[in-house]
């Protein structure tokens, strides 16, 4: 299952690695990137991270920003005053992750499942792996609880 949050991408010239990376509806830290494809793939895995930990310890993960409603210069969610960034190579962007990758899927628990009859009937015929549809179902159930609905 695959969510999507908006990212702000602040370039911050002096420092070694010179991206910062917020998501501003996570009250917690980011991550950091030393140039653009690294600050993508950083800003990736740290959404995995999170959201899947959200997942597996029960908590709410919150609901994605309109990435419209978000600009660099009034940062929503920073602890701190906003970095001194260079605006020409700082940017906002949706980033996006696919969860079956973060989630724990090591230990399986074995489950007897009762569908109708004509439900069985389908999957068979179109080859469903019922484990893999029962388990995306839930973490997307999960996920859903505070409106993802609107980005998947």
């Amino acid at each position: 299952m695959r969510v999507s949050y908006p990212a702000m991408f602040f370039f911050i010239p002096n420092e070694t690695i010179p991206y910062y990376i917020h998501f501003p509806d996570f009250n917690t830290s980011g991550t950091q990137g030393r140039d653009v494809n690294d600050a993508l793939y950083m800003a990736e895995d740290w959404l995995g991270i999170q959201v899947a930990d959200d997942i597996e310890n029960g908590n709410e993960s919150p609901s994605p920003s309109f990435i419209n409603s978000l600009s660099l210069n009034n940062p929503k969610g920073l602890v701190d005053d906003p970095p001194k960034y260079n605006a020409d190579k700082s940017f906002i962007s949706m980033v996006s992750v696919e969860l079956d990758d973060y989630l724990d899927s090591k230990s399986v628990i074995k489950k007897t499942l009762t569908i109708p009859s004509w439900a069985n009937e389908l999957g068979h015929k179109y080859q469903i792996n019922f484990s893999k549809t029962l388990t995306d179902s839930i973490a997307k159930l999960a996920v859903n609880q505070k409106g993802f609905e609107d980005f998947n």
